[in-house]
């Protein structure tokens, strides 16, 4: 008959990676005239310096219209802005703590073709929502 020992370790002490999100600021590139297309450029940085930021997926926000000549066609204004990430190619990977990669969602913004003078002069603010990932 053979000697069998089993032996069984203590509690052994694990953990999971901590991930800072991504600070992601934007701006547009042009003013618009009706038909008209403007560029966004969305500027990510990394504050982690122990993992990579893979960039997964960058969605269309809200539009938010902030000022408008006569309050009454805020509305309508609203409804002639379109947004859009149809252009959007491969999306970047940020390495460890790299700062300000600017990334161009092209033809992001459109003024409808259609649009009269009543959104004329009126300023807007678009949102996006941007998804990253932890990889080594």
């Amino acid at each position: 008959m053979p000697f069998i020992q089993q032996s069984t370790s203590g509690p052994v002490a694990g953990s999971a990676e901590y991930f800072l999100p991504i600070t992601v600021t934007g701006e547009q590139t042009a003013t618009l005239l009706p038909g008209e297309t403007a560029d966004v450029t969305l500027t990510f940085t990394n504050p982690n310096s122990n993992v990579r930021a893979q960039l997964t997926s960058i969605a269309v926000g809200e539009v938010v219209v902030d000022t408008v000549a006569n309050a009454d066609d805020m509305t309508y204004c609203h409804d002639q802005i379109e947004l859009s990430t149809a252009g959007v190619g491969p999306l970047p990977t940020l390495d460890l703590s790299q700062a300000n990669l600017p990334f161009v969602l092209a033809a992001a913004v459109k003024l409808k073709e259609d649009s009269d003078i009543r959104c004329q002069g009126m300023t807007f603010h678009t949102t996006w929502t941007v998804q990253a990932q932890a990889i080594r």
